[in-house]
Parts: structure tokens; C-alpha cells; sequence
């Protein structure tokens, strides 16, 4: 009979390692996870993400309105928040949701994104006592058909684009009447003179911990940065900062950065691998191979998962959350300082907005323009639940 020696033995666990992980374990873990390698995309599997969409958001829906009816609008939170605005105390940060009435898609309940993203907001606020004013901004055409955000006023403050403003820009690309409307919602919250203009479109619902890590990357991030163990004054002069990012562009090999961090994690599963596998007197050539056979098992065991699902281990503190270069896309939820909002309000003036050229390209333009850093939250700061788009009438994929 063969006898397998302590080398043949130790490579065939090796074998049945990979064998289990890639071939049994992560393909009936991950066969539903939509940013895995192992995740099949079809139309069946599109109905199905959809009805979950519908039905997590009903979900929040009837906890919001639960929210709404036990706190009522004469609630502490509430009264504060439109107090905030009346008295015109200077906030650290201007919190503005812009939003518009989504049009009804048929079979499709009405989703209410706004009135969600309002109460996750006041619930967040709750423990808030000072630095945070909260509007919202109605930029719908006619405002009083935003029944939502109409009855919304009731409990927070909203601010109406006039009807005289609106009618200049009715027949308007949409695109152009998108920004056009940031502009708007962009200029009065300057107007409340904030250290900050944090626009939130109205179907991005803030994460628990939102707060508390922007204050901590604003103070250990963008105002200061710690060098060789010592806190100094960050000299970088910065446009904006994204809190949320389309997750399918958060994987491996989309930008320098990941493609460092799926190194760094190998090295580390190489080097574990030679402390499993370590034998006496061993070659340095086995030393290398099983090194390597770590540093491959790591590689593609972080590329099989998808870094968007590893990304969320960072959520543990505030202190893990990294704060990259942002990409081109997208405006769901951006950090301005005061300063710079102003100034980017005016370059939006300047120029035209259309398919080709949406908003969040003119952003990056005038960024690029001034010679200015553009950074990105990982993970998300906010979680884009919006199914029913804004901008073109119909159903979003559930998917992208």
C-alpha cells in the first residue's frame, strides 16, 4: 500500500481545503449574494430582488408612520428641529433632503422614500442637542402636489421652490432642471450659515452610526491627521465628501487602493499559511510554495466574497471607516464645506446639465477645476432604498 509521506499529506489537506471552500461551502453561501463571484443574474433572480425591495421597504414605511403617530409633531425632537431654523442658530452642519414626488408605477405600491429618510433623521437627532439644523426641500413642480412632503411640513421644516421660479425651467431637460434644483436647495441652506451643507436626496436613508463617524472623520480626518503618533492641521483643501458610493464599484481591482488592500490581505494569508503548515528543517522552496498557496487561498477567497461584504467589518468604529478619493459618480447623500457650497452653486450657473453631462459630472469638473481633493466614505454612510427613479419615471433594477 502507498505510503503518503508528511509533505504529500500536509499538500493533500491543503487540496481538500480549497476543494471545500470553492467548490462546496462558498457557492451555497454566496449563490444570493449579488456583489459575489458566485451570484448568477437573471430575470427570475431580478422579480425576486425586486419583491424583496417592495417589501423591505413597506417594511420601514410602517415603522415610520408608527414613529410619526406615537412621537407626534409637537414632540421635543420636532419642535427643535423647526426652532433650529426659525431662530437662525449657526449650525455646525445644514442637513437638507431634496426631494420630488415620485410618479406613480403601476402595481407598484407608492413607495414614500421621504417620509422614511425624515424619521430615520429625527430619530437620529433625538440625542442631538445643538450643531445639526434639518430641513427639507421641496423642489417638485407644483409644490402642493408633493402631498408627502406637504404633510411632512406639519413635523419638520420644508422649504418650497416657488411656482414663478419653476415655471422658468418646466420644459427644461431634466437633467438641467435637476441641477437647477440643487442649486436652489444648495443656496438655502448656505443661507442658514453652517460650518457644513451635508444634500441628501430623498430616497437615501441614513446608517445608525452616520453621525457620529462624520464627526469623527471632520475632526480626525479633514481638519486634522495624525503624523508619526501626532494630531496636525490638515492643510488639504477639499470640495466635497461622498457618503455613499454605488456598492457594484466598491469591489476589487476598481481602483489602486482595493487593489493594495486584497494584497496586504494576502500577504497576511500567506504568511498564516506558514505558520499552519510550518514543518522542521523545512526547504525554502516549500517554505515559498506553501506562501504562495496562502497568499493565492486569501486572494481569491476575499475576490469570491466581494469586498463590498468585507467592507462591512469596518463598521465595528468609527475609527475603521477609511476615507478615500471619490468617484465621478453619484449625489445621494455629499458633504460641503459652507464655503465651498457657495462657490459651487455659482459654477453650476455656468453651465448645462443633460444626459451626457448629468450632475455629479459638473461636481467632479468643478473639483478638478480648482485643483481641489474629492473624498469618499467606505463603507456607505447611507443606504440608497429608492426602486422608483426621480429623474426617468420607471422602475430602478433592484440590482444596481
Amino acid at each position: 500500500m502507498l505510503q503518503l509521506t508528511a509533505v504529500d499529506r500536509m499538500y493533500c489537506r491543503i487540496a481538500a481545503l480549497y476543494f471545500i471552500t470553492y467548490v462546496i461551502a462558498l457557492p451555497l453561501l454566496c449563490s444570493d449574494q449579488q456583489h459575489s463571484m458566485y451570484f448568477r443574474y437573471d430575470d427570475t433572480t431580478r422579480r425576486k430582488h425586486l419583491e424583496t425591495a417592495i417589501d423591505e421597504n413597506q417594511r420601514r414605511l410602517a415603522v415610520a408612520e408608527e414613529y410619526l403617530r406615537k412621537t407626534g409633531r409637537h414632540s421635543r425632537v420636532f419642535r427643535r428641529l423647526n426652532g433650529a431654523v426659525k431662530k437662525r442658530i449657526q449650525p455646525q452642519i445644514v442637513i437638507t433632503v431634496v426631494t420630488v414626488a415620485r410618479q406613480p408605477q403601476s402595481g407598484l405600491p407608492e413607495p414614500r422614500y421621504l417620509t422614511q429618510v425624515v424619521t430615520q433623521f429625527a430619530q437620529l437627532l433625538e440625542k442631538e442637542e445643538t450643531g445639526i439644523t434639518f430641513q427639507v426641500c421641496n423642489v417638485n413642480f407644483p409644490p402642493e402636489a408633493h402631498h408627502e412632503a406637504v404633510f411632512l411640513s406639519r413635523y419638520v421644516p420644508v422649504v418650497h421652490r416657488g411656482s414663478t421660479e419653476q415655471e422658468q425651467v418646466e420644459e427644461e431637460d431634466r437633467f438641467e432642471k435637476e441641477k437647477l434644483d440643487y442649486i436652489f436647495c444648495l443656496e438655502k441652506s448656505v443661507e442658514l450659515n453652517p460650518q457644513y451643507v451635508l444634500m441628501v436626496e430623498d430616497d437615501a436613508l441614513p446608517t445608525p452610526d452616520m453621525l457620529h463617524v462624520l464627526r469623527h472623520k471632520l475632526q480626525y480626518r479633514l481638519k486634522t491627521r495624525i503624523s508619526q503618533g501626532e494630531l496636525l492641521s490638515n492643510s488639504d483643501d477639499w470640495a466635497f465628501m461622498k457618503l455613499y458610493s454605488l456598492e457594484r464599484w466598491q469591489g476589487y481591482g476598481n481602483d489602486a487602493t482595493a487593489v493594495l488592500e486584497l494584497t496586504g490581505v494576502g500577504l497576511l494569508g500567506g504568511t498564516a499559511f506558514l505558520c499552519v503548515f510550518q514543518r522542521r528543517r523545512q526547504r525554502l522552496l516549500r517554505r515559498l510554495v506553501n506562501f504562495v498557496l496562502g497568499f493565492v487561498y486569501v486572494v481569491l477567497l476575499c475576490w469570491s466574497i466581494g469586498r463590498q461584504y468585507l467592507l462591512q467589518l469596518r463598521r465595528l468604529s468609527a475609527q475603521f471607516y477609511t476615507v478615500t478619493s471619490a468617484p465621478f459618480c453619484c449625489t445621494p447623500a455629499v458633504l460641503y464645506p459652507a464655503d465651498m457650497a457657495a462657490e459651487i452653486a455659482a459654477f453650476l450657473r455656468t453651465g448645462t446639465c443633460e444626459e451626457m453631462y448629468p450632475l455629479d459630472f459638473a461636481l467632479s469638473d468643478f473639483a478638478i477645476d480648482k485643483g481641489l481633493q474629492r473624498y469618499l466614505v467606505e463603507p456607505n454612510l447611507f443606504q440608497h432604498i429608492g426602486f422608483v427613479s426621480s429623474l426617468r419615471s420607471d422602475v430602478r433594477d433592484p440590482l444596481e
